[in-house]
């Protein structure tokens, strides 16, 4: 298990090994943390997009942040059934209908096997992953290229296959 003063003091790409997080707090903490260091990239992938990791102030404006600092599409999301974040009104999915040509949120396509883990993929050296999504597990590394690169590689291939989401995409008046 990690504890806040390790995770803060690492570095994206600088860091590496291996962290283990217990707990909704401190794996929307870390995710935050990965986020807040992006240069290049952040892809999202969540069936559910879960709000309590996504959804909260310090890790949309990261993603604002990097958005409006790099050209055309540097945050990428995967989700499996967008309607239960639409409902709520999700705080990344209205800052993707802001920012459309920085932020792309699609859903997966149909055939693809349904996933059971989230994953947190950061300028393809940093990650954040739960293998089961509802279990407050993950783990985490802030210096791991070989697995993030292969990470983003399967997102690459999923995106490929992802469909608009005609729900996601309709403007905030």
């Amino acid at each position: 298990m990690s504890n806040d003063v390790e995770y803060l003091t690492r570095t994206l790409g600088d860091t590496s090994g291996r962290i283990q997080l217990i707990g909704r707090q401190a794996i929307a903490a870390v995710s935050t943390h990965l986020v807040a260091q992006a240069r290049r990239e952040v892809l999202i992938q969540d069936p559910v997009l879960d709000a309590t990791i996504y959804a909260q102030e310090p890790f949309v404006q990261a993603i604002k942040r990097l958005a409006l600092e790099r050209p055309s599409y540097c945050v990428r999301v995967l989700i499996s059934d967008p309607r239960t974040a639409l409902q709520r009104g999700h705080r990344l999915i209205e800052l993707a209908r802001r920012l459309t040509s920085r932020i792309a949120i699609q859903r997966v396509a149909d055939d693809e096997p349904d996933q059971l883990e989230a994953m947190l993929i950061v300028d393809a050296t940093g990650y954040m992953r739960r293998r089961l999504v509802e279990r407050l597990e993950a783990v985490a590394d802030y210096d791991d290229s070989v697995l993030a690169r292969r990470w983003r590689l399967e997102f690459e291939q999923r995106w490929e296959r992802s469909v608009a989401d005609v729900e996601l995409r309709q403007f905030v008046i």
